[in-house]
C-alpha cells in the first residue's frame, strides 16, 4: 500500500512541475517574419521587451515556404541573431526588425530565410534600473534551443 502512495506522490509532483513549466511558457510570445519582411515586437504601455530566443536562417522547410525552399538548406542560422535582436529590442516597449541579410548576415547563400523570435513582456519598474536579478535568473531558466522552436 505504501508503495502505491509513494508512486502517487511522485506522479503528482511530476504533474505539478509540468504544469508550472507550461504556465511559465504561456506568457512567452513567438513571432516569425519571412525574409525581407518586418517584424514588430510590442508590449504596450509600462512594459518592456525581454528577448529569450532569436534565429535568422532556415531550420525547417515549412516555415515561410516557397516553391524552391525545399531545395535549400534547413540547417542554417546566423550566429548573431540573438545578440542583434537583444541589442535592438531589449528594454523597449516596441521594436521593429527587418528579417534580412543586411541586418543578420547571410548564413546560407541562396536559401530563403526567416526570423523567429521569442520574447516576454516584463513590467517596467520606475525606481532604478529595469533589469534586476530576478529578470536575469528568469532569462537563464527560459533560454530556448533550436529543437524547442521546431
Amino acid at each position: 500500500m505504501w508503495k502505491i502512495l509513494v508512486l502517487l506522490a511522485v506522479f503528482l509532483v511530476i504533474q505539478d512541475t509540468d504544469g508550472l513549466r507550461s504556465r511559465k511558457k504561456r506568457h512567452v510570445h513567438t513571432k516569425t517574419a519571412c525574409e525581407h519582411r518586418r517584424m514588430i515586437l510590442s508590449c504596450g504601455k509600462h512594459r518592456y521587451i525581454r528577448v529569450y530566443y532569436a534565429a535568422y536562417g532556415r531550420q525547417n522547410s515549412k516555415t515561410c515556404s516557397r516553391k524552391y525552399a525545399s531545395h535549400c538548406s534547413t540547417k542554417c542560422k546566423s550566429r548573431r541573431s540573438y545578440f542583434v535582436v537583444k541589442r535592438l529590442c531589449n528594454g523597449k516597449s516596441r521594436c521593429i526588425i527587418k528579417a534580412s541579410n543586411s541586418v543578420f548576415g547571410d548564413p546560407c547563400k541562396g536559401t530563403y530565410k526567416y526570423l523567429r523570435v521569442r520574447y516576454r513582456c516584463k513590467k517596467r519598474h520606475f525606481h532604478g534600473r529595469d533589469v534586476n536579478e530576478k529578470d536575469k535568473r528568469e532569462t537563464e531558466d527560459i533560454m530556448y534551443t533550436d529543437e524547442d522552436m521546431e
